[in-house]
């Protein structure tokens, strides 16, 4: 519940701080005097988006605080994770500026506006004109006929959900497979014949690099053949050479010196260095024999067959530059393509997994409608039985349900019908309540929904427009009934509403030469006879006016002593 409210510079309201204690509490005030400005600041609080318009004349930015107390624990939870603090009480605040941006704090930190838009269904519910309104629209009566179902409705809900879903997913997914049907068939034949020219060619890892060495070899055969052989020659000699080879002259050299090594050792040293040069190049010349023989192992390669066979690779290039490019493309296509021809084979199985979903996406909405249903039969006998203490013993509020194509919302068309008396029709509620009657079915739902499972905090905005007399009363009665499942706050114009209060707050309205300021506070007891009194007859220092006053107030006072007896 609120338990304190601080108001400035919003609307024509300058400065106010008012406690507001549990049980039911009454804002009155003259016209003007800024009893709207009074719910626009808990509008504030709720995060409703408002314009630079709501700050006072004069003012740089209006502020509304609020200190709210036994706060559920969504509300304690949302308000941590956006970094505030949040026990069982909580501070929330909306500042609007004149220039600039507006700001909301929760729990002591500042957070984003609709954050507040998420905790405002667990702390306030508000009812003003804009709230009939939006129960004469489908969506918000659908809205309250599954909240009035409870847990057990939500699941059925959420169920449906769940599975219309999955239904649409698979119709989705099963639809564009079939609109693709002739693409994805083409897109099968182009695979195929890439996959055919690659197999028909079937490279191998790293043939296109080796084929390119071999093609350089070959095509140097005989230059390469003509050098190897002299240099080979040129080490070990040959038989058409006379000049001897390289390895005899290093033999000839060793074999001087080994003949005067005796008389200096640095000759040794130069000796073991000549035998060494003799062994690297016997091991060169074998080397360069080596080569020779690899031409001849070559047999009948020819430089034609191997650039047929790179031509033949290079038919290859639209699948990738290299080998390696290709056979990487040729395995991601041989993935693809068993893919779509899994799914072109599994048509058949998709329609009946379709039909699988459709089926569970029924059932579970013939289950909420048949919740809905239940649900629609005693709520609406509740609120009619309430009507009747608000003095509209013959009105009947009922749900409509028919059946409709499925929607995310279900399978059923939720209209609420209201009759106002028993030789009438019921009709869309929209269409045959008058503002009067729509406030007090709005104020009978609540009562009943508050029994059950109610918000801390009710607020009305002229729940009572378009009533008076006896119908006022028990409007006042049954906002008094509520106010013992909840906190209640009304505004109103009605005396008799008002004496059911258990707390009076008055807006008071100072006019001067420039502008209107207006305050708030709680009157006693002899002040509420006096305010009550301007609102009876508008003379709040009549006589009559006072006695009737008192009479309502002694009234009220002696029904609700009997009811908390009695219960």
């Amino acid at each position: 519940m609120i338990s304190e409210l601080r108001i400035s510079h919003l609307g024509v309201i300058a400065a106010a701080e008012v406690e507001l204690a549990p049980g039911f509490t009454v804002v009155t005030g003259e016209t003007g005097a800024g009893k709207t400005m009074f719910v626009s600041a808990l509008s504030l609080l709720m995060g409703e988006k408002v314009g630079a318009g709501v700050v006072r004349t004069g003012a740089e930015k209006a502020e509304v605080e609020g200190i709210f107390t036994e706060v559920p624990e969504p509300v304690q939870t949302r308000i941590e994770e956006a970094g505030g603090s949040a026990d069982d009480e909580a501070i929330i605040s909306r500042t609007v500026a004149s220039k600039g941006r507006a700001r909301a704090t929760a729990g002591g930190r500042t957070v984003p506006i609709g954050v507040l838009s998420e905790i405002a269904d667990d702390l306030i519910t508000l009812h003003g004109q804009s709230e009939q309104l939006r129960l004469k629209g489908q969506t918000a009566q659908r809205r309250l006929l599954d909240s009035a179902g409870g847990p057990a409705l939500a699941d059925a809900a959420e169920a449906y959900r769940t599975a219309f879903g999955h239904w649409r997913e698979t119709e989705a997914r099963v639809q564009r497979i079939k609109d693709s049907t002739a693409a994805r068939r083409e897109r099968i034949l182009w695979l195929q014949g890439c996959l055919d020219a690659i197999d028909k060619v079937r490279p191998q890892p790293g043939e296109d690099e080796a084929l390119t060495a071999l093609a350089a070899k070959l095509g140097a055969a005989a230059d390469i053949t003509r050098a190897v052989g002299g240099a080979h020659d040129l080490l070990l000699g040959s038989e058409l050479d006379e000049t001897g080879a390289a390895v005899d002259r290093v033999h000839e050299a060793i074999s001087a010196l080994t003949d005067v090594e005796s008389s200096d050792p640095e000759l040794v040293r130069i000796r073991e260095g000549l035998s060494d040069t003799v062994l690297r190049l016997s091991d060169a010349a074998a080397e360069l024999s080596s080569y020779l023989s690899g031409f001849d192992e070559l047999g009948e390669t020819s430089l034609e067959e191997t650039e047929a066979r790179r031509a033949e690779l290079g038919t290859l290039a639209p699948y990738g530059e290299t080998v390696a490019e290709v056979l990487d493309f040729e395995t991601r296509a041989a993935a693809e393509l068993t893919e779509l021809e899994t799914e072109d084979r599994d048509l058949d199985q998709l329609d009946a997994e379709l039909a699988a979903a459709e089926a569970a996406m029924r059932e579970t909405g013939a289950a909420l409608s048949e919740a809905r249903r239940a649900t629609a039969e005693t709520f609406s006998a509740a609120v009619s039985e309430e009507l009747t203490a608000l003095s509209m013993p013959k009105a009947q509020v009922r749900f409509e349900i028919a059946d409709r194509e499925p929607t995310i919302h279900g399978l059923d068309d939720i209209r609420l019908t209201f009759a106002p008396h028993d030789s009438s029709r019921g009709d869309d509620i929209g269409k045959v309540a008058s503002g009067g009657e729509l406030s007090r079915v709005m104020l009978a739902i609540e009562v009943v929904r508050a029994a059950e499972d109610g918000v801390p905090t009710y607020v009305f905005d002229e729940v009572d427009a378009g009533v008076g007399g006896r119908a006022a009363v028990e409007i006042g009665r049954r906002l008094a009934k509520l106010a013992r499942h909840a906190q209640v706050i009304v505004v109103t114009h009605l005396p008799q509403v008002a004496a059911w209060a258990d707390t009076h707050v008055t807006i008071v309205k100072d006019d001067d030469a420039e502008t209107v300021r207006s305050g708030v506070r709680e009157l006693s007891e002899d002040e509420r006879v006096v305010e009550l009194s301007r609102m009876l007859a508008g003379m709040e220092d009549s006589a009559s006016a006072k006695a009737h006053a008192a009479e309502l107030l002694d009234s009220a006072r002696q029904v609700k002593a009997g009811s908390v007896a009695a219960s």
